[in-house]
């Protein structure tokens, strides 16, 4: 027997302890093994449709246009009246990049897709109206083999369709 189950009020504290590490094991799994299966399921779903290497390239160009779009002018030092060095951050572009880790590229055979959040305020949404053509230039570089139209907004995300050159 335990040291820890000998104390009488520690027992029930022990059990409860034991309980929940066992379930958080078991929810640990089962989302491993959904998370196996949903990279299964994309890896089979590009093998037969498409190409395996544009899965990786769509991850890759989603990582480092996050990269690229991310704000990283947010703080700033403060001194407060108790002499305390408080840092601030701008509200502003913490909406933006709270909308920009949200951003999707999925590169496909005939077709490329950059899918941006709008972001939740007008102050935010321009930023991102005025890193259009940054953007559009930046998709065009990183995929010199598809052509770019202009932006399209629907709903709540704004659309850069990228398709084929002949």
């Amino acid at each position: 027997m335990n040291s820890l189950q000998r104390i009488a009020y520690l027992a029930f504290f022990y059990q409860f302890v034991s309980m929940v590490y066992i379930i958080s094991l078991f929810v640990a799994v089962i989302a491993f093994f959904s998370l196996l299966v949903l990279v299964y399921y994309e890896a089979f779903l590009r093998l037969k449709e498409d190409n395996l290497t544009n899965l990786w390239k769509s991850v890759y160009q989603t990582l480092t246009i996050r990269m690229f779009l991310r704000q990283s002018e947010h703080s700033e030092t403060v001194t407060t009246v108790e002499q305390a060095k408080v840092t601030r951050y701008n509200p502003i572009n913490k909406y933006f990049n709270q909308a920009v880790r949200k951003v999707i590229v999925d590169i496909r055979e005939n077709k490329v897709t950059l899918i941006i959040r709008i972001p939740k305020t007008q102050q935010a949404t321009k930023i991102l109206k005025d890193m259009e053509m940054l953007i559009s230039e930046e998709i065009a570089n990183r995929n010199p083999d598809y052509y770019f139209s202009r932006p399209e907004r629907n709903g709540k995300w704004l659309y850069f369709i990228g398709t084929k050159r002949k």
